[in-house]
């Protein structure tokens, strides 16, 4: 009987809990055990596995992409290539699945997705992968992604720690020597605490490559380059990338890995820190009617938050924010997260209306957020940024869970992003006075890739666009003169704005309205026509500013005369109650970005 039971609960617990075989690591340094995931984290790596395995090329032996449109990494704007880092992403999660029937296809994964680093010691890309295997480093004509050694080293690590015993000696051997050589070339780059989730990332791969293999002078180097990040982060009061929602998600996440694996004292005290203010600033600008993460960011790839932000927040409160999606552990099962203690109240119970600033820069010029939230709307804005499509300097978000819209402020060149556009803002509550002005140095697409030489550019179209997305009842008004009060009604939000000044090489603006089906949109036409040559070094004027307000149906919203610009000596003074904005009226080279 006694063994009967013995059996039907060893029978059960392995139901629970998975555990691949392997060694527990400690050496004061770094730390890693034997992989143990539960049910839900077999199941989540499944899908994965079956969302991926129709992209799966058997005789490629990677994972493939069919490209559409222009990258900035990326040569080919059309066809199907074997993409590398989504490829090793698969080959961890064939190995953490640990069945058989995956083992071999993980090899083979890995076998090929490895040769593609490249090996050539002279090569000033060397350790680094291509995005595709059909674009090798060597032949690439847009610029490499160096990045890609942190990011495919990281993999590595996971295969190499959880999964070694499980790899054929040659294939073991090749993943070691990867792993070094990427680390390496990460240590070479030393990219410096500016750039956040590549600091942390490279500081995590140099830290535990070196521990692995015993690399003194690396070793050295990684605990130097930690302290550095810490210091700079400290000093700075954030991140760089300030409330992002892109790269605060991998910040945390690289931290998380370093709580997992860094057990020395010193780093481990350090790497809580910067955990803990990571989830601050989430928690500071999560708006909790409309379930949205608040403006302003530096870096976002989607103006609407996804529902794996959700399943991240319900995971990492262990179900205390029950949104209705599963906890989400992004690409890695085994990253655990935990919202401190003390940050529950912005989530759960926050106070409203709550005016939140941060000064992002300190250095002068200064860059300041400014992001006002009430039970209904959060309205943000940030003193100065480019209007890269990866920037949202104006932002506001009202509705709610599954229903949430958007407010956003672009400049378009030939309907893109147009990164050599500048924006200053000043925030009161829901005003904001802003002026718009353009680079000569400046990028097109991107803000360092693709800069304009010699400030010149070609155009069909240059438009400045008031998007609002995600509202089925959207009723714009246009107004008579091209400076009279706009109104604008979307699903229970009410915006006001007003173009103080609209000067472009002597061309007559006008509005226009419209929607995509997906978004609606209210446009300041500088030009539209065909294909011109611009020269921003030959114009004198080429400044925008405008004031905008935001309330809800029940709110008297609307702008009267009182918000003023004049131009005065190459400089515009705008002015709106107490809110006021100056910068360059002509084109001029940028410092530095925005």
């Amino acid at each position: 009987m006694k063994t009967r039971l013995f059996y039907i609960y060893f029978t059960l617990l392995s139901m629970i809990v998975y555990s691949c075989k392997g060694d527990n690591f400690n050496n004061g340094y770094i730390q890693y055990s034997p992989l143990q995931l539960s049910n839900d984290d077999k199941e989540l790596i499944l899908s994965k596995i079956k969302s991926q395995d129709d992209s799966y090329d058997p005789i490629g032996k990677m994972l493939t992409n069919e490209i559409k449109s222009w990258n900035y990494h990326t040569d080919a704007i059309s066809g199907t290539l074997h993409q590398v880092r989504s490829s090793f992403n698969y080959a961890v999660n064939l190995l953490d699945y640990g069945t058989k029937e995956y083992e071999q296809r993980a090899f083979d994964v890995l076998e090929k997705t490895i040769s593609l680093q490249d090996t050539d010691p002279l090569s000033p890309s060397c350790g680094v992968w291509p995005y595709y295997e059909e674009e090798p480093l060597a032949t690439k004509k847009s610029p490499i992604d160096y990045n890609w050694a942190d990011f495919n080293a990281v993999s590595l690590l996971d295969v190499y720690m959880y999964h070694k015993d499980r790899l054929p000696k040659d294939l073991l051997k090749k993943v070691e020597d990867a792993l070094i050589l990427a680390a390496k070339a990460v240590q070479k780059r030393n990219c410096q605490p500016s750039y956040t989730n590549i600091a942390i990332m490279g500081t995590y791969v140099t830290y535990l490559t070196s521990n692995l293999f015993d690399l003194t002078e690396m070793q050295e180097y990684a605990k130097e380059r930690l302290k550095t990040f810490y210091n700079y982060t400290i000093v700075k009061g954030g991140f760089t990338e300030y409330n992002s929602p892109t790269y605060s998600i991998v910040a945390i996440d690289e931290l998380g890995r370093m709580k997992r694996n860094i057990v020395e004292p010193e780093a481990k005290k350090m790497i809580d820190k910067l955990y803990e203010m990571s989830w601050e600033v989430i928690a500071r600008h999560y708006h909790k009617n409309s379930a949205q993460w608040a403006g302003p960011h530096s870096r976002s790839y989607s103006t609407l938050v996804s529902n794996n932000f959700y399943g991240i927040l319900k995971g990492a409160s262990k179900g205390k924010m029950d949104l209705g999606y599963k906890p989400n552990r992004t690409e890695d099962v085994k990253l655990n997260h935990e919202i401190p203690e003390n940050l529950f109240t912005y989530f759960l119970s926050p106070q409203y209306p709550r005016l939140e600033v941060d000064i992002f820069e300190k250095e002068d010029p200064q860059v300041i957020g400014t992001t006002y939230l009430t039970e209904d709307y959060a309205i943000s804005s940030v003193s100065r940024s480019s209007l890269w499509n990866q920037r949202r300097p104006i932002l506001v978000y009202w509705g709610e869970l599954n229903n949430s819209h958007y407010l956003q402020v672009r400049m378009l060149h030939d309907f893109y992003d147009f990164s050599t556009a500048s924006i200053f803002s000043q925030q009161k509550n829901n005003q904001i006075l802003s002026a718009i002005n353009f680079a000569t140095n400046g990028g097109d697409k991107h803000i360092s890739i693709d800069r304009l030489k010699d400030g010149r550019f070609k155009a069909t179209d240059l438009r400045l666009r008031f998007e609002i997305g995600n509202c089925d009842n959207v009723a714009i008004n246009l107004p008579q003169n091209i400076n009279d009060n706009i109104l604008i009604n979307a699903d229970n939000g009410k915006i006001a704005i007003r173009l103080l000044t609209a000067e472009f090489d002597n061309l007559d603006g006008y509005w226009e309205k419209g929607s995509d089906g997906t978004i609606n949109y209210l446009d300041y036409i500088i030009y539209n026509g065909k294909e011109k040559d611009f020269d921003l070094t030959q114009i004198e004027k080429a400044i925008l500013s405008f004031a905008l307000m935001f309330g809800t149906t029940e709110d008297n919203i609307s702008i009267d005369k009182t918000p003023n610009a004049k131009i005065e000596e190459n400089v515009i003074k705008c002015t709106w109650n107490e809110l006021s904005v100056k910068t360059n009226v002509k084109p001029d080279k940028l410092a530095r970005n925005l």
